[in-house]
């Protein structure tokens, strides 16, 4: 019943989410989370006992400190599914993303040697790239063709630019391929990590008193 209310609630589905994450970054920082972490952690749990009414729970102070962390370990095996669709999904686009952008590059071909073609015209894709922080990410971005000349530069810098995309395409693949490596070990881990955010359960209970 819990784990149905927690799936079915955007909030709660939200904060497995940020349990999970911290639950993973836990892993990755040798057992450890920063401050900022651990009220983020805090903010979490809150919203749960919000959502679950843990200022309703019955029983002594034992009972509610194990009927809310019952509450925390759904929620935190929630997040971690909600984090496992997440890297499929991501997965999943990232496999046919060269397709699309070779579909597209095809297009852009096409209409420039269309003499019937209307302008101006617009086609969007969207790539794996890095950040400013070098970090992974996928960019959309948006041609704007004001005419034939503008859409035969455009296929030419596309085709320029497809052995680079590919390249960082399959880095990320590997990332994630990685991450859901991270996250099988995290999910093994959950128990654990719910057992030493014991304490954190007890303080939000208490101010709820």
């Amino acid at each position: 019943m819990r784990k149905t209310v927690i799936e079915d609630t955007p909030e709660l589905t939200e904060a497995g989410r940020i349990v999970a994450r911290l639950a993973l970054d836990k892993l990755k920082q040798d057992g450890t989370l920063g401050v900022r972490q651990r009220e983020q952690l805090r903010r979490a749990f809150s919203t749960a006992a919000e959502a679950l009414e843990w200022d309703a729970i019955p029983g002594d102070k034992a009972d509610r400190v194990a009927a809310a962390t019952s509450d925390v370990a759904a929620l935190a095996a929630a997040g971690a599914r909600a984090l496992e669709r997440d890297l499929e999904e991501l997965l999943d686009e990232k496999k046919s993303e060269m397709e699309q952008l070779e579909e597209v590059h095809r297009a852009v071909q096409a209409l420039a040697a269309d003499e019937a073609a209307a302008y101006p015209a617009e086609l969007e894709y969207s790539h794996t790239a890095r950040d400013g922080l070098r970090r992974l990410v996928t960019k959309t971005e948006t041609l704007s063709l004001c005419n034939a000349e503008e859409a035969a530069s455009a296929a030419a810098q596309l085709e320029k630019r497809l052995e680079g995309f590919a390249k960082l395409r399959n880095q990320m693949l590997e990332e994630l391929k990685e991450k859901q490596r991270q996250v099988g070990e995290m999910q093994h881990g959950l128990s654990g990590f719910v057992a030493a955010s014991n304490r954190l359960v007890v303080e939000v209970l208490a101010t709820l008193a």
